[in-house]
């Protein structure tokens, strides 16, 4: 057990320098790479909010939209991999998503790791909370099968993809976590491998499997991968602050 709770252990129990962050970068680098990344946040937040205003009184496909999820399902899949891309949209469905949210919560509860568990759920409630408040404002109507197959007919809000976005902050936040410092370093990080990689394709083949079941327009998707990563990062930033006040306040103590 010692061995696999080291990597976070060691994460709280680093002491920064005044030359290094609490993840070991080069503190000028870091305050620059900051700079730029809240630019690119707002211009983000921005891109976001224009979308959602566009297609609130633009609610039909947009162009090419229609062609596009035609050309999709007009591709002939081997069963084997129609199977592996419709997988991830049933994975996210409401049943598996919320079992598979309580299982990492009971896992981190049981390495007593408290602040990864806090970060984790956090970033779910915050993007997944904000996704829903974006898609009752918008409300926008599903793909009708009038225009293109639907797998399941859905009445839920289409703009943003709510799987897409759920995907990107669920298996964002623990892609996060694996390749925090602390983990990076420890000698049985290779363990993690496989799971980054499904968490990666479950991140990249969510969007195309929603246009492929007919479920989503093209932009839903966009709008979902945008609006994940926009509150993934919100609370990426929000963790490594906390983190970095945490471990300052430890170093004053010492």
């Amino acid at each position: 057990m010692s061995d696999v709770t080291s990597p976070l252990e060691q994460e709280s129990s680093y002491i920064p320098s005044a030359e290094r962050t609490a993840g070991g970068e080069d503190r000028h680098d870091a305050h620059v790479r900051h700079i730029i990344e809240r630019i690119l946040w707002m211009l983000g937040v921005c891109l976001l909010a224009a979308a959602a205003l566009y297609i609130h009184a633009h609610k039909g496909p947009l162009p090419g939209e229609v062609a596009f999820s035609r050309a999709v399902q007009a591709i002939h899949y081997a069963p084997a991999i129609l199977a592996f891309l419709t997988f991830f949209s049933s994975l996210n469905d409401i049943p598996p998503s919320i079992a598979e949210v309580i299982i990492v919560a009971l896992i981190f509860l049981l390495m007593r790791w408290f602040k990864q568990v806090a970060f984790f759920l956090l970033t779910l409630g915050v993007g997944n909370g904000t996704n829903m408040l974006i898609g009752d404002y918008v409300q926008r109507p599903r793909p009708g099968a009038k225009l293109i197959h639907v797998y399941t007919p859905l009445n839920f809000n289409s703009f943003p993809s709510g799987h897409t976005e759920h995907d990107v902050v669920f298996y964002g936040s623990l892609l996060y976590l694996s390749f925090t410092r602390a983990v990076r370093e420890w000698r049985y990080h290779w363990i993690l491998i496989p799971f980054q990689i499904f968490a990666g394709l479950a991140i990249f083949c969510i969007g195309y499997s929603r246009v492929l079941e007919g479920e989503h327009w093209l932009s839903d998707v966009l709008g979902g991968y945008l609006s994940g990563a926009l509150w993934l990062f919100l609370l990426i930033f929000c963790y490594r602050w906390v983190t970095t006040k945490l471990q300052q306040r430890k170093t004053q103590k010492a």
